[in-house]
């Protein structure tokens, strides 16, 4: 068994205040992304830049308003061009060097390399515009995720380690992001990879 996993702060969409909870995945996706370069890049020893807000629910709202969230959710390159203005906004302000890149990743062993480089990954599940309606039922629907991480059984069976932005109870409740493991073969089909990288 082979397993790699990154720890980080993950946001939960359906926190009480946040705005458009249904189509918050990706902003809450970003969120996290995002929160997680912020501690890189301080722990670079740049110069102190602007930060997410420390309560969730204005960072998630700000976010859907800056990326220009939609009731209908989040396209890949939307998502991309956002983690690419945020993360590049506050590369600048540190005053340290380079430049962030966002790419899409083709299979798992990409996603998997970029765990291993300490790279959270965007990872989402679409299966009405990769035309995946019938069939196996993928375990979301429509929904970006965090990737941060993977498990290889002896046998060679390949997971994801996603954290899924939390849910939503039929009373009104809410439970918090919570890390899940997803079978990949059964889902490949409707996955999109977005990695990013500084540098």
């Amino acid at each position: 068994m082979r397993q790699n996993r990154l720890s980080f702060y993950p946001y939960t969409q359906w926190e009480t205040g946040i705005r458009s909870p249904s189509s918050a995945c990706g902003p809450a996706a970003i969120a996290g992304i995002v929160r997680f370069w912020e501690e890189w890049l301080a722990k670079e020893g740049g110069k102190p830049f602007d930060r997410l807000p420390a309560d969730p629910v204005q960072a998630v709202n700000g976010i859907y308003a800056f990326s220009g969230g939609t009731p209908l959710g989040m396209p890949a390159p939307v998502l991309s061009f956002a983690l690419r203005r945020l993360l590049n906004r506050r590369l600048q302000d540190s005053g340290l060097p380079g430049k962030v890149v966002t790419r899409r990743l083709s299979g798992f062993e990409a996603y998997c390399a970029e765990i291993d480089a300490g790279r959270l990954v965007a990872v989402k599940f679409d299966k009405w515009f990769s035309f995946r309606w019938f069939g196996r039922r993928p375990v979301f629907d429509y929904h970006w995720t965090v990737g941060c991480g993977y498990r290889i059984e002896d046998d060679g069976t390949a997971f994801l380690l996603v954290h899924d932005a939390g849910g939503r109870g039929k009373d009104g409740t809410f439970v918090r992001s919570r890390e899940r493991r997803i079978p990949y073969e059964a889902h490949r089909g409707v996955l999109t990879f977005v990695g990013v990288k500084l540098g």
